[in-house]
């Protein structure tokens, strides 16, 4: 899953492919049209599409102290999408 598009209506949704973002990003376009007879919604601007490069990454690791060694701790970083 490497591209995202965005609505304000639907929130944020992953797609394996551009195309399918892209359509999902114009399709959500099209239903804001079905509305500006009235105007267009301010919403409409925020439509968008893109590739998602990065996402957080869970890591686990001791904390290293003596006293915890057998705690585990958790972070977490952002990783390239492969």
């Amino acid at each position: 899953m490497k591209y995202f598009a965005y609505d304000p209506e639907t929130g944020f949704e992953i797609f394996e492919t551009s195309e399918e973002a892209s359509s999902h990003a114009q399709e959500a376009i099209d239903m804001y049209r079905e509305e500006a007879s009235e105007g267009w919604p301010e919403s409409v601007e925020s439509v968008c599409w893109g590739e998602v490069k990065q996402r957080s990454q869970e890591s686990t690791f001791n904390a290293g102290d003596e006293d915890d060694l057998d705690k585990e701790y958790s972070d977490y970083h952002l990783e390239d999408i492969e």
